[in-house]
């Protein structure tokens, strides 16, 4: 840092603990005003309690990030069986497949909760037992647990997954499996 940054940085610096000691302005008060039950009133003026502005104000609240898109929030597997997370040695592993046009992963299981969300492309996923899944980029599911399953890639494009697994329990991310059987029933 050169000379002249270090007095920029040092002004800047004398500048906040100034206002701060000097406390807020005007500007910057809060609305104290009182509603008919006597409870505080809303940040904004024109927010009245229960409307549209003061819930979008409390949602807004809710989380420090200027810009927040659920993805998923769930307590059940795309299966429908229990989310349980692992008690004994827990780590997370992260990582994304990718799936060339046409392509399907092996017959597979996974042990652990699994989160994907899918980033590129179209996969459709068969699982045995509970019939076919699609889910295009900007979906993300809570993978079944202990339930055969297999991937294609039925897009025109590569699809790419972030795979997020929550480890432990002496348990594997991934268990390959043969296919669930030959009667199409067992896996539609």
């Amino acid at each position: 840092m050169t000379c002249k940054q270090k007095v920029f940085v040092s002004g800047l610096a004398a500048a906040f603990l100034a206002a701060l000691a000097l406390g807020p302005g005007p500007g910057y008060a809060a609305d104290k005003s009182l509603t008919p039950d006597s409870k505080p009133g809303p940040a904004s003026p024109d927010a009245k309690p229960g409307s549209a502005a003061a819930k979008a104000v409390e949602e807004a609240a809710k989380t420090p990030y200027p810009a927040v898109q659920d993805v998923l929030k769930t307590g059940q597997t795309v299966t429908g069986g229990p989310l349980a997370f692992p008690q004994v040695n827990p780590s997370l592993h992260a990582y994304v497949v990718t799936l060339t046009p046409g392509q399907t992963t092996d017959w597979h299981m996974h042990q652990a909760p699994m989160f994907a969300y899918v980033l590129e492309g179209e996969v459709t996923v068969t699982y045995d037992g509970h019939g076919k899944e699609v889910f295009e980029a900007g979906d993300g599911l809570l993978e079944a647990i202990d339930t055969i399953h297999q991937a294609r890639n039925t897009g025109e494009t590569a699809a790419r997954i972030l795979a997020v697994v929550m480890l432990g329990d002496e348990k594997n991310a991934t268990v390959l499996s043969s296919p669930p059987g030959n009667e199409k029933a067992t896996i539609e």
